[in-house]
């Protein structure tokens, strides 16, 4: 993995301690993942159903950015991430949109800062 990656994730909010734990210190393994989630669909289905006021398919995309986000240690979001999860549980969307607003700010800024590693990793 690239230094200057590894900075930047970390800078950004990635729990370094434990995705490094859970990847067994494999630095290009924890690379491979985390440009992975390039290609997740839980946000953008998040954004979706949120628009569409449709709070059982939103809650459902959420639930999957949650577990996403716990895998790879991206602590940038996560507790915004945990607490839209028990809103939608409850079955509403009162109140959702700090912490939407929140998540979709650090994703869009996870995103761009894979985007910039992605060729150099391939």
């Amino acid at each position: 993995m690239d230094a200057a990656f590894k900075e930047e994730l970390i800078e950004w909010g990635v729990d370094w301690e434990d995705v490094h734990n859970r990847f067994m210190g494999n630095e290009d393994l924890i690379a491979k993942f985390m440009l992975r989630f390039l290609g997740d669909p839980s946000m953008t289905s998040l954004s979706k159903y949120l628009g569409e006021e449709n709070v059982s398919e939103a809650f459902k995309a959420v639930h999957a950015l949650k577990g996403v986000s716990a895998n790879l240690g991206l602590k940038g979001f996560y507790s915004q991430v945990y607490d839209l999860t028990e809103i939608l549980r409850a079955g509403t969307m009162d109140g959702y949109e700090p912490y939407y607003d929140h998540i979709k700010l650090k994703y869009d800024d996870l995103i761009s800062i894979l985007r910039k590693y992605q060729s150099s990793a391939s």
